[in-house]
Protein backbone atom coordinates (compact mmCIF):
# COMPACT_ATOMS: atom_id res chain seq x y z
CA UNK A 1 0.00 0.00 0.00
CA UNK A 2 1.20 3.27 -1.14
CA UNK A 3 2.17 5.43 1.71
CA UNK A 4 1.30 9.61 1.83
CA UNK A 5 4.12 11.96 0.72
CA UNK A 6 2.22 14.16 3.65
CA UNK A 7 3.15 13.90 7.46
CA UNK A 8 0.53 13.76 10.00
CA UNK A 9 2.48 15.19 12.41
CA UNK A 10 3.47 18.40 10.47
CA UNK A 11 -0.28 19.76 11.55
CA UNK A 12 0.21 20.88 15.34
CA UNK A 13 -3.54 20.02 16.45
CA UNK A 14 -4.35 23.17 18.47
CA UNK A 15 -7.23 22.39 21.02
CA UNK A 16 -9.48 24.41 22.73
CA UNK A 17 -9.66 25.04 26.24
CA UNK A 18 -12.96 22.96 26.27
CA UNK A 19 -11.45 20.23 24.45
CA UNK A 20 -8.05 20.28 26.65
CA UNK A 21 -6.99 16.05 26.79
CA UNK A 22 -6.02 17.01 30.25
CA UNK A 23 -9.56 17.70 31.20
CA UNK A 24 -11.30 14.50 32.67
CA UNK A 25 -14.02 14.46 30.83
CA UNK A 26 -12.49 14.80 27.52
CA UNK A 27 -9.74 12.14 27.61
CA UNK A 28 -10.40 9.67 25.17
CA UNK A 29 -12.97 7.02 25.54
CA UNK A 30 -13.43 8.62 28.58
CA UNK A 31 -13.23 4.89 30.59
CA UNK A 32 -11.89 3.16 33.32
CA UNK A 33 -8.68 1.25 32.35
CA UNK A 34 -9.37 -2.54 32.46
CA UNK A 35 -12.06 -4.72 30.69
CA UNK A 36 -13.77 -2.65 28.27
CA UNK A 37 -17.37 -4.08 27.28
CA UNK A 38 -18.57 -0.52 25.83
CA UNK A 39 -15.55 0.31 23.62
CA UNK A 40 -16.83 2.25 20.84
CA UNK A 41 -15.47 3.82 17.90
CA UNK A 42 -15.60 8.03 19.09
CA UNK A 43 -12.63 9.62 17.75
CA UNK A 44 -10.43 11.15 20.62
CA UNK A 45 -12.20 15.05 21.03
CA UNK A 46 -9.00 16.96 20.92
CA UNK A 47 -8.32 15.68 17.30
CA UNK A 48 -11.08 17.55 15.64
CA UNK A 49 -9.73 17.67 11.98
CA UNK A 50 -11.00 21.17 12.17
CA UNK A 51 -8.73 22.15 14.82
CA UNK A 52 -5.85 21.71 13.05
CA UNK A 53 -2.92 24.59 12.37
CA UNK A 54 0.27 24.65 10.73
CA UNK A 55 2.97 26.02 13.65
CA UNK A 56 6.70 26.28 12.00
CA UNK A 57 9.18 24.54 14.05
CA UNK A 58 6.64 22.33 15.98
CA UNK A 59 4.67 19.18 15.82
CA UNK A 60 1.83 17.75 16.53
CA UNK A 61 2.58 15.50 19.64
CA UNK A 62 2.26 11.60 19.47
CA UNK A 63 -0.96 10.27 21.65
CA UNK A 64 -1.36 6.41 22.31
CA UNK A 65 -4.05 5.15 24.74
CA UNK A 66 -4.11 1.56 24.76
CA UNK A 67 -6.66 -0.48 26.91
CA UNK A 68 -8.29 -4.40 27.17
CA UNK A 69 -11.86 -4.68 25.92
CA UNK A 70 -13.76 -8.17 26.21
CA UNK A 71 -12.74 -8.36 22.24
CA UNK A 72 -8.97 -8.01 22.58
CA UNK A 73 -7.49 -4.43 22.92
CA UNK A 74 -8.59 -0.90 21.69
CA UNK A 75 -6.34 1.57 20.82
CA UNK A 76 -6.28 5.16 20.30
CA UNK A 77 -3.77 6.89 18.41
CA UNK A 78 -3.07 10.07 16.39
CA UNK A 79 -1.82 12.14 14.13
CA UNK A 80 -1.63 9.30 11.49
CA UNK A 81 -3.30 9.17 8.10
CA UNK A 82 -5.45 6.72 7.25
CA UNK A 83 -3.26 4.96 4.56
CA UNK A 84 -0.28 4.82 7.31
CA UNK A 85 -2.51 3.40 9.70
CA UNK A 86 -3.91 0.31 7.31
CA UNK A 87 -0.16 0.28 5.82
CA UNK A 88 1.64 -0.38 9.52
CA UNK A 89 -1.37 -3.18 9.61
CA UNK A 90 0.02 -4.70 6.53
CA UNK A 91 3.38 -4.63 7.62
CA UNK A 92 2.86 -6.08 10.79
CA UNK A 93 0.18 -8.53 10.62
CA UNK A 94 0.50 -11.16 7.87
CA UNK A 95 -1.99 -11.84 5.32
CA UNK A 96 -3.92 -14.12 5.26
CA UNK A 97 -5.29 -15.10 1.64
CA UNK A 98 -8.56 -15.75 3.16
CA UNK A 99 -9.06 -12.33 4.65
CA UNK A 100 -11.06 -9.97 3.59
CA UNK A 101 -12.16 -6.41 4.18
CA UNK A 102 -15.67 -4.65 5.24
CA UNK A 103 -15.37 -1.17 4.70
CA UNK A 104 -17.21 2.50 4.45
CA UNK A 105 -16.05 5.99 4.01
CA UNK A 106 -16.92 8.96 3.99
CA UNK A 107 -15.34 11.65 1.84
CA UNK A 108 -15.98 14.79 -0.24
CA UNK A 109 -13.78 14.65 -3.15
CA UNK A 110 -15.20 12.80 -5.57
CA UNK A 111 -18.38 14.56 -6.49
CA UNK A 112 -20.67 13.75 -9.59
CA UNK A 113 -21.91 17.44 -9.85
CA UNK A 114 -23.17 18.95 -6.97
CA UNK A 115 -23.72 15.56 -5.14
CA UNK A 116 -20.80 13.45 -3.39
CA UNK A 117 -20.33 10.48 -5.22
CA UNK A 118 -21.21 7.08 -2.54
CA UNK A 119 -18.35 4.82 -2.00
CA UNK A 120 -20.11 1.51 -4.47
CA UNK A 121 -19.92 4.38 -7.22
CA UNK A 122 -16.48 5.34 -6.39
CA UNK A 123 -15.42 1.43 -6.46
CA UNK A 124 -17.19 1.35 -9.63
CA UNK A 125 -14.94 4.11 -11.47
CA UNK A 126 -11.96 2.72 -10.30
CA UNK A 127 -12.94 -0.34 -11.47
CA UNK A 128 -12.56 -2.39 -8.05
CA UNK A 129 -15.57 -5.16 -8.01
CA UNK A 130 -17.23 -5.69 -4.50
CA UNK A 131 -16.86 -9.13 -3.09
CA UNK A 132 -20.16 -7.80 -1.56
CA UNK A 133 -22.75 -5.00 -1.37
CA UNK A 134 -24.82 -4.53 1.61
CA UNK A 135 -25.67 -0.83 0.16
CA UNK A 136 -24.16 2.02 -1.68
CA UNK A 137 -21.48 3.18 1.21
CA UNK A 138 -20.63 -0.32 2.53
CA UNK A 139 -19.17 -2.84 0.87
CA UNK A 140 -16.84 -5.81 1.37
CA UNK A 141 -13.57 -6.09 -1.13
CA UNK A 142 -10.57 -7.69 -1.30
CA UNK A 143 -6.88 -6.79 -0.03
CA UNK A 144 -6.32 -5.59 -3.94
CA UNK A 145 -9.61 -3.14 -3.95
CA UNK A 146 -9.08 -1.84 -0.11
CA UNK A 147 -5.75 -0.75 -1.25
CA UNK A 148 -6.95 0.90 -4.23
CA UNK A 149 -10.20 2.89 -2.23
CA UNK A 150 -7.88 3.73 0.29
CA UNK A 151 -4.89 5.13 -1.37
CA UNK A 152 -7.10 6.82 -3.84
CA UNK A 153 -9.49 8.28 -1.58
CA UNK A 154 -9.20 11.07 0.86
CA UNK A 155 -11.55 10.32 3.56
CA UNK A 156 -13.04 12.47 6.42
CA UNK A 157 -14.28 9.20 8.08
CA UNK A 158 -13.29 5.46 7.03
CA UNK A 159 -13.68 2.34 8.90
CA UNK A 160 -12.30 -1.12 7.66
CA UNK A 161 -13.02 -4.52 9.31
CA UNK A 162 -10.60 -7.43 8.45
CA UNK A 163 -12.11 -10.47 8.52
CA UNK A 164 -10.95 -14.06 7.66
CA UNK A 165 -12.94 -15.82 5.55
CA UNK A 166 -15.72 -14.60 3.00
CA UNK A 167 -17.94 -12.01 4.66
CA UNK A 168 -22.01 -12.19 3.42
CA UNK A 169 -24.65 -9.81 3.49
CA UNK A 170 -25.58 -11.06 6.95
CA UNK A 171 -22.01 -11.07 8.74
CA UNK A 172 -21.71 -7.26 7.28
CA UNK A 173 -25.41 -6.36 8.47
CA UNK A 174 -24.45 -8.11 11.86
CA UNK A 175 -21.24 -5.69 11.77
CA UNK A 176 -22.28 -2.79 10.95
CA UNK A 177 -25.81 -2.93 13.34
CA UNK A 178 -23.11 -3.16 16.08
CA UNK A 179 -20.97 -0.48 15.07
CA UNK A 180 -24.73 1.68 14.60
CA UNK A 181 -25.16 0.57 18.46
CA UNK A 182 -21.81 2.21 19.76
CA UNK A 183 -19.98 -2.00 19.68
CA UNK A 184 -17.35 -3.38 18.40
CA UNK A 185 -17.85 -5.41 14.85
CA UNK A 186 -15.22 -8.12 16.72
CA UNK A 187 -18.06 -8.52 18.97
CA UNK A 188 -20.47 -9.28 16.60
CA UNK A 189 -18.04 -11.32 14.16
CA UNK A 190 -15.87 -13.81 15.64
CA UNK A 191 -13.67 -14.02 12.58
CA UNK A 192 -13.23 -10.18 12.59
CA UNK A 193 -9.05 -9.87 13.60
CA UNK A 194 -9.21 -6.16 13.70
CA UNK A 195 -11.31 -2.93 12.99
CA UNK A 196 -9.67 0.33 12.69
CA UNK A 197 -11.07 3.65 11.77
CA UNK A 198 -9.41 6.65 11.15
CA UNK A 199 -11.39 10.26 11.61
CA UNK A 200 -10.17 13.94 9.72
CA UNK A 201 -7.47 11.33 8.16
CA UNK A 202 -5.61 11.96 11.32
CA UNK A 203 -7.28 9.97 14.84
CA UNK A 204 -7.04 6.32 14.62
CA UNK A 205 -9.16 3.63 16.81
CA UNK A 206 -8.66 0.47 16.41
CA UNK A 207 -9.92 -2.97 17.41
CA UNK A 208 -7.38 -6.07 17.57
CA UNK A 209 -7.84 -9.13 19.32
CA UNK A 210 -4.19 -9.35 19.48
CA UNK A 211 -2.21 -6.93 21.84
CA UNK A 212 0.99 -7.46 19.64
CA UNK A 213 -0.92 -5.72 16.57
CA UNK A 214 -1.60 -2.73 18.59
CA UNK A 215 1.97 -2.12 19.91
CA UNK A 216 2.84 -2.74 15.83
CA UNK A 217 0.64 0.60 15.29
CA UNK A 218 1.72 2.63 17.88
CA UNK A 219 6.10 1.26 17.08
CA UNK A 220 5.37 2.54 13.49
CA UNK A 221 4.27 5.40 14.19
CA UNK A 222 7.55 6.47 15.87
CA UNK A 223 8.77 6.31 12.22
CA UNK A 224 6.36 8.76 10.91
CA UNK A 225 7.23 10.92 13.87
CA UNK A 226 11.28 11.06 13.33
CA UNK A 227 10.87 11.34 9.83
CA UNK A 228 8.47 14.89 10.53
CA UNK A 229 11.22 15.41 12.69
CA UNK A 230 14.47 15.49 10.28
CA UNK A 231 12.53 15.82 6.69
CA UNK A 232 13.47 12.31 5.52
CA UNK A 233 11.40 9.12 3.92
CA UNK A 234 9.51 7.78 6.84
CA UNK A 235 11.71 4.27 5.74
CA UNK A 236 14.91 6.10 6.40
CA UNK A 237 14.23 5.03 10.07
CA UNK A 238 13.59 1.43 11.77
CA UNK A 239 10.54 1.29 13.97
CA UNK A 240 10.84 0.43 17.53
CA UNK A 241 10.13 -3.56 18.59
CA UNK A 242 7.01 -3.74 20.03
CA UNK A 243 8.05 -5.51 23.43
CA UNK A 244 9.75 -1.57 23.78
CA UNK A 245 6.28 -0.15 23.11
CA UNK A 246 4.42 -2.48 25.47
CA UNK A 247 7.32 -1.81 27.97
CA UNK A 248 6.03 2.39 28.01
CA UNK A 249 1.86 1.14 27.85
CA UNK A 250 2.51 -1.30 30.66
CA UNK A 251 2.53 1.74 33.50
CA UNK A 252 -0.51 3.80 32.57
CA UNK A 253 -1.88 2.48 28.93
CA UNK A 254 -0.97 6.09 27.88
CA UNK A 255 1.82 7.31 25.85
CA UNK A 256 3.03 10.82 25.02
CA UNK A 257 5.47 12.31 22.65
CA UNK A 258 5.93 15.77 22.27
CA UNK A 259 9.19 17.16 20.03
CA UNK A 260 9.70 19.76 22.91
CA UNK A 261 11.15 16.85 24.85
CA UNK A 262 13.07 15.20 22.08
CA UNK A 263 16.86 15.73 21.94
CA UNK A 264 18.58 15.62 18.66
CA UNK A 265 22.59 14.42 18.70
CA UNK A 266 24.84 13.95 15.83
CA UNK A 267 24.83 9.86 16.48
CA UNK A 268 21.30 9.88 18.55
CA UNK A 269 17.95 10.70 18.98
CA UNK A 270 16.54 10.50 22.60
CA UNK A 271 12.95 10.35 22.33
CA UNK A 272 11.23 11.36 25.70
CA UNK A 273 7.88 9.79 26.42
CA UNK A 274 5.48 10.67 29.19
CA UNK A 275 3.12 7.74 30.55
CA UNK A 276 1.28 9.86 33.00
CA UNK A 277 -2.41 11.10 32.91
CA UNK A 278 -0.72 14.52 33.30
CA UNK A 279 1.27 14.21 30.01
CA UNK A 280 0.88 18.16 28.89
CA UNK A 281 2.22 19.34 32.45
CA UNK A 282 4.69 17.21 33.65
CA UNK A 283 8.18 16.33 32.24
CA UNK A 284 8.82 13.31 30.42
CA UNK A 285 9.75 9.83 32.72
CA UNK A 286 10.61 7.64 30.31
CA UNK A 287 12.92 7.49 27.02
CA UNK A 288 13.07 5.68 23.97
CA UNK A 289 16.79 6.37 22.10
CA UNK A 290 16.83 6.24 18.34
CA UNK A 291 20.99 5.18 17.42
CA UNK A 292 21.63 6.73 13.62
CA UNK A 293 24.84 4.80 12.92
CA UNK A 294 22.58 1.08 13.34
CA UNK A 295 19.63 2.38 12.70
CA UNK A 296 17.87 0.48 16.17
CA UNK A 297 16.21 1.53 19.14
CA UNK A 298 17.15 1.28 23.04
CA UNK A 299 15.30 2.19 25.95
CA UNK A 300 16.27 2.90 29.67
CA UNK A 301 15.40 -1.11 30.28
Amino acid sequence: MKPTITNAFNTLSAPSADTSPDRPENWPGNAKRGNDDQSTFIAPSNAAPNSHRPLAGTLSPMQADLREAEFGWSLELSPIHAVDALQALAEHLPESPRYNYLITLEQSSWRQGADELQLASIADRLAVTPLERLNDNVIVVDQAGLQELVCLCDSSRLLVVAVDGMVDARDAKAMCDAIDQGKSPLRAELRAMWAAEVVGNRSLVLHSRSKVVAHAVVASNFQHYLAALLSKPTKSFAAPQPWQIERLLDNTGILTVRSIETQIEPGSIDVGVNTKRERFTQPADQSLIYDRPSNSWHDEG
